[in-house]
Order: C-alpha cells, then sequence, then structure tokens
C-alpha cells in the first residue's frame, strides 16, 4: 500500500500549480509557528525537486537560530550545523549535504522540519523508503513539523509500527 501511495503522491507533488505561492504561504506559516519561534536550534532537510521548499527557510534561520541539515551515515541520519548554504554539497541521493563537522548531540530546544512525499491528517508520513527520520525520531524526542502540499495531505491509514508520526503538518 505505502509504494502505491508513494508512487501516486509523487506524481501529484510532481504537477501541482502555483508552487511559489503555496511554498510562501508555508513558509509564513513556519516562521510564525509558535514552537518554531521558541526553538534555539532548527533540524531541517534540504528541498530538491517537487519538494515543499526549505532553501527560502534555511537562509531566514541563519539570521537568528543554529540550523542543521541531514547527512546520512551507516543507514542513519545526523544533523550538523551549518553556517550557511554554501556549507552544503551534493551527497547520497543527490541531496545537499552538510560538509561540516560540528554534528548536533543536544537536541533540547530543537524542532525538525521533516520532508514526506504524503501525509496523513494523524501525522504520519510516507518518505522515501529508507526510514531514516522514523528512526532518528525513536533514538531523539524532538518536536516534528511534516511539510506537504495541500494536495498530499492525504485521508489514508497507512502506517505500521516502526511509523512515528510527527507533531504537526504545516500545508499551504
Amino acid at each position: 500500500m505505502k509504494n502505491e501511495l508513494r508512487k501516486k503522491y509523487l506524481l501529484v507533488r510532481n504537477n501541482i500549480n502555483k508552487k511559489c505561492k503555496k511554498n510562501k504561504i508555508i513558509y509564513e506559516k513556519v516562521i510564525n509557528n509558535s514552537f518554531v519561534k521558541n526553538s534555539d536550534t532548527i533540524l531541517i532537510y534540504v528541498s530538491k525537486d517537487s519538494e515543499v521548499d526549505t532553501i527560502n527557510l534555511i537562509n531566514y534561520f541563519l539570521k537568528s537560530k543554529k540550523v542543521a541539515v541531514p547527512k546520512v551515515n551507516n543507514n542513519l541520519i545526523d544533523f550538523y550545523y551549518i553556517n550557511s548554504l554554501d556549507d552544503l554539497k551534493e551527497g547520497y541521493f543527490n541531496v545537499l549535504e552538510p560538509t561540516t563537522k560540528k554534528k548536533v548531540n543536544n537536541f533540547k530546544n530543537s524542532v525538525c522540519i521533516t520532508p514526506g512525499i504524503c501525509f496523513n491528517k494523524e501525522g504520519y508520513r510516507i518518505g522515501y523508503g529508507k526510514g531514516y527520520y522514523d528512526r532518528f525520531f525513536s533514538n531523539h524526542k524532538i518536536y516534528a513539523i511534516g511539510l506537504c502540499y495541500q494536495e498530499c495531505l492525504i485521508n489514508d491509514n497507512f502506517n505500521d509500527i516502526y511509523d512515528i508520526k510527527v507533531n504537526e503538518v504545516i500545508s499551504d
């Protein structure tokens, strides 16, 4: 079921119209979110392809917060602090990854901005199927916010015992 939903909503996401307008709405909601405002550190993915844009969010947060982006190490994701977008280079799955060695070890007062192909109304997500974020969340209790376009916010129940839901989903 997850593979069918993954394929379906990748196609949906690839064909969404007015992405710039939708990204702007999501951006405003994220920067005005109370959990985000009260956090010291933002853990955030670097968007690519048809994902909700996070580049503008990263640039915004770099001015006032500690920002860390994920890197895959031994089938797990670790987050590393960056000072600018220049601290990123193409890595695993052609995703921009940090080149810095400043690994986040203390997740106190952090928020994790989490990617997903689609999310259901309960906060469960379908990602790319590798389980990186589920493993991360099972090891770290952290406030997680999923980002997705409204077209990818679905009613289906697809979660299994390994899935860990985000605390909230922000969409346009």
